[in-house]
């Protein structure tokens, strides 16, 4: 509970001097907001350990390979990232970027996942 109110501290900090000094100059309160991004993200990194940890578990459990699971982490990530990247790109004003790396950050989950759709294509074969 701590993490999250230093989180949504951050924000809100970030958010009023970025809005300060957006009218002056917008490229400094461009950089603010993305240097808050980068603290919140390195600031979240801790909370991925359990969830990391419990998705080792059920795959040695379940005696899954490491690339079956591998998506289960990397989609979320690249969603993540991605709607931060874009959101970046919307305040900097470049709405075109931002829908592209949308697009891009979509398409590369689909890539992320094709190992995990492939074994699923198998077992589909196999049961047939």
């Amino acid at each position: 509970m701590e993490d999250w109110l230093r989180l949504l501290g951050l924000g809100t900090v970030t958010a009023i001097l970025a809005l300060s000094v957006r009218k002056q100059s917008p490229e400094l309160a461009l950089l603010i907001s993305l240097a808050g991004c980068v603290l919140a993200a390195v600031g979240l990194l801790g909370w991925f350990a359990p969830i990391l940890d419990l998705l080792r578990r059920l795959g040695d459990k379940a005696g899954l390979e490491d690339a079956l699971l591998a998506p289960l982490w990397k989609v979320p990530a690249i969603g993540l990232l991605t709607q931060i990247a874009a959101a970046v790109c919307q305040d900097a004003g470049q709405s075109a970027l931002a829908k592209l790396l949308e697009l891009g950050g979509g398409l590369l989950c689909l890539v992320s996942a094709l190992p995990l759709l492939e074994a699923v294509l198998s077992l589909m074969e196999e049961l047939l």
